[in-house]
C-alpha cells in the first residue's frame, strides 16, 4: 500500500517493485488485482496524466509515448490514449519551436549559416518528439511570421 500512496504507478512497475520485494508471484496477482478492484491502480489514468504533463511541456508524440512506456504503459494503450485526444501536433511543434526560437529571423545570415540554422531548429523539435512534417511546418510558419511586410 505504501507503494501506490506515493505516486501513480502502472500494474508492470508496481509488479517490478513487489517482484524485487520477493514477493510470490500469485500475491503480486492477487495484490494488483486487489488494488485495481479498489481504484487505486489504473493504468489509462496514469497515461492520461503523462500525456498533460508532457503536453504542458511541449513533447511531441513520439516522445509522449515513450515517457510512457517508460512508466510501463503498454505500447497499444499509450497509442490509444493518444489517439483519443484530438491533439493539434503541428500547432504544439510551432508553440514549441516560438518558445525555444522566440526570434527566428534568417535574412541577415548567409545561405549556409542560415541552413545551420535551419537544421538546429528542425533536430531540436526532432528530439522533442515530433516528426519532420511537424517539425518542417513550425520552422516554415515561424520565418513566414517573422517575414518583414513588403
Amino acid at each position: 500500500m505504501s507503494l501506490l500512496a506515493r505516486c501513480d504507478k502502472s500494474c508492470a512497475t508496481l509488479r517490478q517493485q513487489l517482484l524485487e520485494k520477493d514477493f510470490a508471484d500469485h500475491e503480486v496477482d492477487d495484490a494488483i488485482q486487489w488494488a485495481q478492484a479498489l481504484g487505486y491502480l489504473d493504468d489509462k489514468r496514469l497515461a492520461e496524466a503523462i500525456l498533460r504533463s508532457q503536453l504542458n511541456r511541449l513533447h511531441g508524440p513520439a516522445k509522449i509515448e515513450q515517457a510512457m512506456q517508460l512508466k510501463g504503459i503498454s505500447k497499444s494503450l499509450a497509442s490509444e490514449v493518444l489517439t483519443a485526444h484530438e491533439i493539434d501536433w503541428f500547432e504544439l511543434a510551432l508553440q514549441r519551436a516560438t518558445k525555444k526560437f522566440p526570434s527566428l529571423d534568417f535574412s541577415a545570415l548567409d545561405f549556409q549559416q542560415s541552413q545551420k540554422q535551419k537544421a538546429k531548429v528542425i533536430r531540436h523539435l526532432l528530439g522533442q518528439g515530433f516528426n519532420y512534417e511537424q517539425a518542417g511546418y513550425a520552422l516554415e510558419a515561424t520565418l513566414s511570421a517573422n517575414k518583414p511586410a513588403l
